[in-house]
């Protein structure tokens, strides 16, 4: 694929190349989640919170906040900890279960000067039942 790319070949080219590569069945699934690896950025979410646009299938929804949970317990610092919990405010009411995953992350990786956001109080049941509040 970095040979397709540093020769600027066309698209119907480099498929051919990675399917001769690795074969058909691996080579079509590699080429089918190119195409759909457009998952937002962790760190342009947390930079801007209101950007963020929860993507409309389970396990996409589900690696996005995965992903910025994941990005703000790298570097728990008080507002990257209330920018993620802006995010998981954006996505309770579509995805609750999937956002009380990342909020337990973000629960866990709390810094020791940051206050509570309002949008702690959506998943207050869950952190309550996992001890994390």
């Amino acid at each position: 694929m970095a040979a397709a790319g540093a020769a600027g070949i066309g698209d119907e080219a480099r498929s051919a190349l990675i399917r001769g590569a690795v074969g058909d069945g691996a080579g079509v699934e590699f080429l089918a989640w190119l195409v759909e690896m457009d998952l937002p950025d962790p760190e342009r979410v947390l930079a801007d919170p209101a950007s963020f646009r929860l993507p409309d299938r389970g396990d996409r929804a589900y690696a996005a906040l995965a992903a910025i949970a994941a990005a703000v317990a790298a570097d728990p610092t008080p507002a990257r900890w209330t920018a993620g919990w802006q995010v998981l405010g954006l996505a309770a009411d579509t995805a609750p279960d999937v956002a009380a995953v990342a909020a337990r992350v973000l629960a866990r990786c709390r810094p020791p000067d940051a206050d509570p956001p309002a949008e702690v109080h959506l998943f207050a049941p869950v952190l309550r039942d996992a001890g994390l509040l």
